[in-house]
């Protein structure tokens, strides 16, 4: 299945929370973002998943629709346009709609079983049995449309092609919220499907779609760590109308539920409410909408209450870095392969900043600095651009004028403090000491422990000119008494890397996390190994040495004893690590250009070993 999601840039950190509640469940899930505004100065490449602009769209209207529709409007009646996008896109697939304040929680396994039993169009209903008495009564839903479409399936057929196109002729003119008129955005519509798709399944299972409009008529309740709706599976919850900046209010859009009186609610609304801002919410929230707030009715109730409140506050101008995780090489090529396009803008990115010297500045924002800063790029160690250009190490530069932090250690720090937030009174450890990341990371972690390794003669802990030695291949630290170490490009240096990852996963508590830095090559299955030291000591090199920079050596540097590789990934999971990984991240808000690759492994919490 084809999944897809439309919203304004003020919403991206929704329709990131959607798709990593899709990816946890379909981790090679091929998901779209429809992106209702004006996309210059929006950093889209950067997004962990392909966006369509309104002009790939083709809609010969779109000019005259963007002056009369609001925010809400215009969003939903671009919504047959992309359908018949993504028909022509992928064609023959179902293609799947769901609004970006949906969070799907298991499998949509009668999703799948409706299309192999080859039903066209699935759609699910407001309610499923009356609701006389209820705040969201039957004799409302004659109003809003009988199935709601913050879902909507669909696959390509003849007799569905024929229906998309009627019903985006009708969304280019009536695609208001006007109830006198019988209208009610693209939904209305809707009621329209079941009589003109013959194979369409309305599906009742209660699991799917549960929203304030329903929850008095569905009973959400938790079983073996399992979500349940009327004790079958939850499938999808639909947050229509949540104020996630409040977490007292589950919907502006009715009062007989809340947290209060629904408490079975309030852990998923928390699980929701830290995905969206983990997706960038404070940031893209206050992103100014390009087109009409008012639209045809002359008011827009989604006119988002942070856009006054929040504008001017200096913490949410911080721009947001998407991260992307992977597990294996395969998701990671079936990703890029998916992402194509997007990965070629970044080029384009890049390459258009390259300047013509050997060195040029660049501008951008500094999370390290928290301001807009200059970025420094020279040409040293440049590679080919398979243009007949070249392209600098993107990695070793873009060094912040202000902090002079480069490319590889912003990137580290954004990605630790946005995925792992240490608390300022943890144990953490450092495989540095006389660096100024060493000294950056103190005023944040005053408990922070740095070292550098001066040789095997010297006992692991003993201080050297005030500074401690370590050895990562044999810690003085008792065992399961830090709570984060990090490492940044130090683990290609050390001979018996998996000797290293033991020591790591001895001294981690329980729910400890290693962060590292290497080369890695993004393109191999195994290391590529340089060099080999054997056990009676002998020094066997396999290709050309190579040293990299040694901050207590700088005459002769380190020897480089291999390129690291996915079998990394399974290799710390071997070692006894409940979860490990890559991240990636692009920014050019934050000027993280070129592919920034981080591991990570996680101990578990409990039955460590």
């Amino acid at each position: 299945m084809i999944f897809f999601t439309i919203c304004s840039r003020n919403f991206a950190g929704y329709s990131g929370a959607l798709w990593s509640s899709l990816r946890k469940i379909y981790p090679d899930v091929k998901f779209y973002l429809v992106l209702c505004d004006d996309e210059n100065g929006f950093d889209y490449p950067a997004l962990q998943y392909p966006i369509l602009k309104m002009r790939d769209l083709g809609i010969s209207n779109i000019d005259n629709m963007k002056l009369k529709y609001n925010i809400t409007e215009l969003n939903t009646s671009l919504k047959p346009f992309a359908f018949e996008y993504l028909f022509n896109l992928h064609p023959g697939e179902p293609v799947v709609y769901l609004d970006p304040d949906i969070f799907v929680v298991s499998r949509l396994e009668e999703l799948e079983q409706n299309f192999r039993d080859g039903y066209d169009c699935v759609l699910t209903p407001h309610i499923c049995e009356p609701a006389e008495y209820a705040e969201m009564s039957d004799l409302k839903f004659l109003t809003y449309g009988i199935y709601n479409f913050g879902f909507c399936a669909l696959r390509d057929t003849p007799q569905t092609r024929r229906l998309v196109a009627w019903w985006g002729r009708r969304l280019e003119e009536y695609c208001s919220i006007d109830s006198a008129r019988g209208l009610f955005v693209d939904q209305k519509w809707g009621d329209y499907f079941a009589a003109f798709i013959e194979k369409t399944k309305i599906l009742r299972h209660p699991g799917y779609n549960v929203a304030y409009w329903n929850l008095a008529q569905r009973k959400l309740t938790m079983r073996d760590g399992q979500w349940l709706s009327n004790g079958l599976p939850l499938r999808f919850i639909h947050f229509s109308g949540n104020r996630i900046e409040d977490a007292g209010v589950f919907t502006r859009h009715a009062g007989q539920f809340n947290v209060r009186n629904t408490p079975e609610l309030v852990g998923l609304l928390d699980t929701y409410r830290e995905a969206i801002f983990e997706n960038g919410h404070s940031y893209y929230s206050v992103i100014p909408y390009a087109f009409s707030w008012s639209g045809v009715g002359g008011f827009n109730e989604h006119t988002p209450e942070t856009l006054r409140r929040r504008a001017h506050d200096e913490d949410v101008r911080r721009p947001h870095l998407p991260i992307t995780e992977y597990h294996s090489h395969d998701q990671f090529v079936a990703d890029r392969r998916f992402n194509a396009r997007s990965i070629a803008r970044r080029r384009d990115v890049e390459q258009a900043s390259t300047g013509k010297g050997n060195t040029f500045e660049t501008e951008g924002y500094c999370s390290v600095c928290n301001r807009p800063s200059r970025f420094v790029t020279s040409m040293m160690y440049s590679i080919p651009d398979g243009k007949g250009g070249m392209l600098p190490n993107w990695r070793e530069h873009l060094s912040c004028t202000d902090c002079g932090f480069v490319n590889r250690v912003r990137a580290v720090i954004d990605v630790v403090e946005q995925r792992f937030p240490v608390p300022r009174d943890a144990s953490v450890y450092i495989t540095e000491r006389v660096t100024p990341l060493y000294e950056k990371l103190k005023d944040r972690w005053p408990l922070i422990i740095g070292s550098e390794f001066f040789g095997t003669e010297i006992e692991p802990g003993d201080i050297v000119n005030g500074v401690r030695n370590e050895n990562i291949e044999n810690l003085s630290f008792p065992s399961a008494s830090l709570d984060f170490i990090l490492s940044l490009d130090v683990l290609e240096h050390v001979p018996h890397p998996d000797t290293a990852f033991e020591e790591v996963f001895r001294c981690l508590r329980p729910g400890g996390v290693f962060v590292f830095t290497v080369p890695f090559d993004c393109t191999i299955d195994a290391d590529k190994v340089r060099a080999i030291l054997h056990e009676d000591g002998e020094l066997e090199h396999l290709m050309d040495p190579e040293y990299h920079g040694n901050p207590i050596d700088m005459e002769n540097g380190a020897l480089c004893f291999r390129y690291f590789s996915w079998d990394t990934v399974r290799r710390l999971k071997d070692t006894g690590f409940e979860d490990a990984g890559v991240l990636s991240c692009w920014s050019q808000d934050l000027m993280h250009y070129g592919d920034q690759f981080i591991l990570f492994a996680r101990k578990a919490h409990v039955g460590a070993r």
